[in-house]
């Protein structure tokens, strides 16, 4: 008997904080994801994946001091707006996430 009454204590405002806490989370990192897709998330891409494989290695053109230069803006273009794309997804199963978690009785 003791195994079950822990089990629905475990049921009760301490798990719902903490799937909400979650749920604020998801919501969060998916806005920021979704924000600085351009800036911060693109360059990581960048370094993770290569600027050839985003763009094309036919775009990509290297500069005799170590630069390069992409003549593609349209693959760009695309891999950001992919990148916003599940960051606006992220946030919205936050959302969702959020919505279930409200206390019972509320509309």
């Amino acid at each position: 008997m003791s195994i079950f009454r822990y089990q629905v204590r475990g049921r009760g405002t301490g798990s719902r904080r903490i799937k909400t806490a979650i749920a604020w989370g998801l919501i969060g990192s998916g806005i920021c994801i979704a924000v600085f897709s351009q800036k911060i998330v693109f360059s990581g891409l960048e370094l993770l994946l290569g600027i050839e494989t985003i763009v094309g290695k036919e775009n990509v053109v290297y500069d005799p001091e170590g630069g390069y230069a992409y003549t593609n803006p349209g693959a760009m273009i695309r891999w950001i707006v992919a990148v916003a794309w599940v960051g606006m997804l992220i946030a919205a199963i936050g959302a969702v996430a959020l919505f279930r978690t409200r206390p019972p009785g509320l509309p």
